[in-house]
């Protein structure tokens, strides 16, 4: 079971860290829109202290790369990256739409 955890964070690592090279680029088309703003809600709500270090208080993850994968966040500032329909229902719960 430990190893599996393991194998998915280096999915997570891997994901993030492309994601990350894209979206400060104007390649960032490449990742689909709702993933897009997701990731920006989540610089957003995300503790001032993980983003002025420059890395997460609990995993040590580089920030904003975490941001950016699909792992959601333990403290928890933000859930898992949400396929289309449902990030559209929690921006509608949100009010943001």
């Amino acid at each position: 079971m430990k190893s599996l955890r393991k194998l998915k964070n280096v999915w997570y690592f891997i994901q993030g860290n492309i994601r990350y090279s894209l979206y400060y680029t104007s390649w960032n088309w490449l990742i689909p829109l709702h993933i897009r703003e997701q990731i920006e809600y989540r610089i957003k709500v995300m503790d001032k202290g993980c983003y002025g270090k420059g890395q997460c208080k609990m995993c040590g993850c580089t920030t904003t790369h975490l941001q950016m994968c699909n792992k959601p966040c333990p403290k928890p500032c933000y859930p898992a990256i949400m396929s289309k329909e449902p990030w559209k229902k929690f921006k509608d719960e949100l009010g943001t739409n």
